[in-house]
């Protein structure tokens, strides 16, 4: 994966737009008054309000850029990432825990010779194996990553790099559950009963696996509490899939569903924040799948309405999750339109 010129490419388009803009701009910057609960525990992440959240996200864009790297370089490389995460068949949290490492060493890594476009890969190639080694009974020998990148580095320098992150970020792997952990709790059998479970929608748990790793790329929703985050994603597919259920006994599992997670939120306190995330959501969705729509419902002005929208093709994601991707996505146009 030649990442340099990927990213002259993607920049001569300009295809990819500041995060900023994802949902309803107008509203989220107008949001002062976020609870902690939108924040989680990392030390990258002690923030009580979201316009702390967006002063350290510019403060890692302009750490970017002093190492000669873009948002454009982050999306081609956890791209890559999650595609090497579905072919080592490593648990969903591992890929979680492998990009908080990522952004965490390029948050807090003070030598930019360490990170730049010509090595990054191999940066995201051994947080994933420090993940891995974390999380997984069997991870990958370093010279399968070697194999996936095309040899674009050696067993060596995944060592030398691995000393380079464990030491910046003083072997602190991870201090919390993923956002993985939490979608696993809300559908064990003291939440939903097991006969419920499969009068659910058919791609329900695995959209919401795709929804989880699609966040990880918006770089301001990933350090958004996983607790949160992970309870409005639940609620959004629960509301995408009432509209396309034609079963009542299976609507009402549903809408019981929904119930017990908005039931959840009240008691930790994450109702109101919950309704924001659902806009980034929406947004996050809308610039995923706004291609489609324009295909499907025929409407020649669809892209000039949302010229503002980030797009960048996120193959290797879309191809991990291809059935859910393209269940979900006809039921969001649906509503939509």
């Amino acid at each position: 994966m030649n990442i340099s010129k990927r990213t002259k490419k993607a920049q001569k388009e300009d295809r990819y737009r500041n995060s900023d803009n994802i949902g309803n701009k107008g509203k989220l910057n107008k949001t002062n008054d976020l609870k902690k609960s939108i924040i989680g525990n990392n030390e990258i992440q002690k923030s009580n309000n979201i316009n702390e959240l967006f002063e350290w996200r510019n403060n890692y864009n302009k750490k970017l850029i002093e190492c000669g790297l873009n948002i454009v370089c982050r999306v081609i490389v956890l791209d890559w990432l999650i595609g090497v995460h579905r072919k080592f068949q490593f648990r969903p949290a591992t890929i979680h825990i492998g990009i908080a490492l990522f952004d965490r060493f390029i948050e807090k890594n003070s030598n930019c010779n360490l990170i730049n476009c010509d090595n990054l890969q191999l940066v995201g190639a051994t947080c994933l194996h420090i993940a891995s080694k974390y999380e997984d009974v069997n991870p990958a020998v370093l010279l399968d990553y070697c194999i996936m990148s095309n040899s674009e580095f050696k067993p060596s320098d995944m060592i030398n790099m691995e000393a380079e992150i464990l030491n910046t970020l003083q072997f602190k792997i991870s201090d919390e559950k993923t956002i993985a952990d939490y979608l696993d709790s809300f559908f064990n059998d003291e939440f939903i009963r097991k006969a419920d479970k499969k009068k659910l929608p058919k791609y329900f748990y695995s959209s919401a696996l795709y929804i989880s790793e699609l966040t990880l790329i918006h770089k301001t929703i990933t350090f958004v509490n996983p607790k949160l985050l992970s309870a409005s994603i639940l609620i959004l597919l629960c509301i995408i899939f009432e509209k396309e259920e034609k079963s009542n006994e299976n609507l009402d599992v549903l809408k019981e569903f929904k119930c017990k997670v908005k039931k959840y939120s009240k008691i930790n306190y994450l109702v109101d924040d919950v309704k924001l995330i659902i806009k980034y959501l929406i947004g996050i969705l809308n610039e995923q799948f706004f291609l489609e729509r324009k295909y499907i419902t025929n409407n020649e002005k669809l892209i000039e309405l949302n010229s503002e929208l980030s797009f960048i093709y996120l193959k290797d994601l879309t191809n991990k999750w291809r059935n859910s991707y393209s269940y979900l996505c006809n039921s969001f146009i649906n509503i939509k339109s």
